[in-house]
């Protein structure tokens, strides 16, 4: 045990020297954009991610969020129509690419530094400069359900989709779908596309004072739009109801189980559980390198997707769909009641820091990294130095609280 707390430590001490020598530089437009630069003139390229948060209401209506994308991603931008806008990054060979998390909506930019003002200009076009047609909004609004139903096609799919605790991601049903209207969708942009929730990382070939520059030709116009007025609304509006994730309701597992019917295939058991959102980015890190592959729950498989835990279990078609369900729930609660010892501790940590120490040689992850520092939710090593044993494994108990997860079997019969 003392030469694995010595090596652990030896191994704190080597990586905690080889930390990443670029240091962010940041700033703030007028407008509330906030900036964060990671010079780097080793390659001719430029990165940027672009990030903005969601509000409550995105949080409650299944649908609102990835229509509101996919309507943006089919927009003309500017003074572009969408076929030229398309054009235009393929031949300057720029790749522009967005996502949608539950903790917020962003794009991601990779292009060479001859073209970054080309490439900042088109990410402001796409971000705040879309022009939003109501034809659009029905184009993708049916293109939306056909991927939904497209769902039953993959069982598999079908099931983590059902079982998905956070509402902004969760497939939307065709009434739901039905009842987003344009002027809804106009309000979700007032809302979101606002520069002052915004955060813009910038990694690459350029200095301080030409990013500055770039940032203002491209960004310095973008100003927080007033929500649209819509006829007949109400003076005030209702709360928004609570989210699974946020109040959870303890039903028995019978009650809570979904079926997937899948004839002529082996049954796989799923439980999906949201993080915390008191987790504490620390924890949440270490868990993430504790919980894949952990004994205890062999033969059962455990991933993170975004802020999910997502754990499998693949049992024979013969089998029970109750008992395999059951069997999953009883190996997450035994490592609930197990919890990790200090030697799982400082075999994440030391992990945790091997990796750090490898930041630098991966842009994408540097970019990952001062984004989570803008938000304030970066992991640090001091942060990993104060997490203690007892506030471990407190995480891991409220994560795989019985409560939250969400479970259900693809195959056999759903009588």
């Amino acid at each position: 045990m003392r030469s694995l707390a010595t090596l652990a430590a030896f191994i704190l001490t080597v990586q905690g020297q080889a930390l990443p020598s670029i240091r962010p530089q940041m700033f703030t437009l007028p407008n509330g954009l906030r900036v964060v630069l990671l010079e780097d003139h080793e390659r001719p390229l430029v990165r940027a991610r672009l990030h903005l948060t969601l509000d409550s209401e995105a949080a409650t209506r299944p649908g609102l969020a990835p229509l509101a994308l996919r309507v943006l991603r089919h927009s003309d931008a500017a003074a572009f129509r969408m076929e030229d806008f398309e054009q235009l990054l393929a031949g300057a060979g720029i790749e522009l690419t967005s996502a949608l998390r539950s903790d917020g909506l962003s794009w991601s930019l990779l292009a060479r530094s001859r073209d970054q003002d080309l490439a900042l200009g088109l990410l402001a076009d796409r971000a705040f400069r879309s022009i939003v047609d109501p034809a659009t909004l029905e184009a993708e609004r049916l293109a939306c359900w056909r991927e939904t139903e497209r769902l039953d096609a993959s069982p598999r799919a079908k099931l983590r989709s059902l079982l998905e605790p956070d509402w902004t991601l969760q497939a939307p049903t065709l009434a739901r779908l039905t009842a987003i209207t344009y002027e809804d969708l106009l309000a979700f942009y007032a809302r979101t596309l606002r520069p002052d929730r915004a955060v813009l990382v910038l990694q690459g070939d350029l200095g301080q004072e030409q990013a500055k520059r770039l940032v203002v030709l491209s960004f310095g116009t973008w100003t927080v739009q007033p929500p649209p007025p819509v006829p007949g609304a109400p003076t005030s509006v209702p709360a928004p109801a609570p989210t699974p994730a946020s109040s959870p309701a303890a039903p028995s597992p019978e009650a809570q189980r979904i079926q997937v019917a899948l004839a002529g295939a082996g049954l796989r058991a799923m439980a999906v559980a949201a993080e915390p959102e008191d987790l504490g980015v620390e924890a949440g890190a270490l868990l993430a390198l504790l919980l894949p592959g952990n004994p205890v729950l062999f033969p059962a498989q455990v991933t993170l997707e975004g802020q999910d835990l997502v754990a499998i279990l693949d049992a024979e078609p013969l089998g029970s769909p109750s008992a395999v369900e059951t069997s999953l729930r009883e190996r997450l609660q035994t490592l609930r009641q197990r919890g990790f010892t200090e030697q799982d501790l400082d075999r994440a940590r030391a992990a945790w820091l091997a990796g750090r120490a490898l930041t630098s040689l991966h842009p994408g992850s540097m970019v990952d990294e001062a984004l989570a520092e803008a938000r304030g939710r970066a992991v640090t090593p001091e942060g990993m130095a104060a997490v203690t044993l007892g506030h471990l494994n407190e995480a891991l108990r409220r994560w795989l609280d019985p409560a939250r997860l969400h479970t259900g079997v693809v195959g056999g019969s759903n009588r």
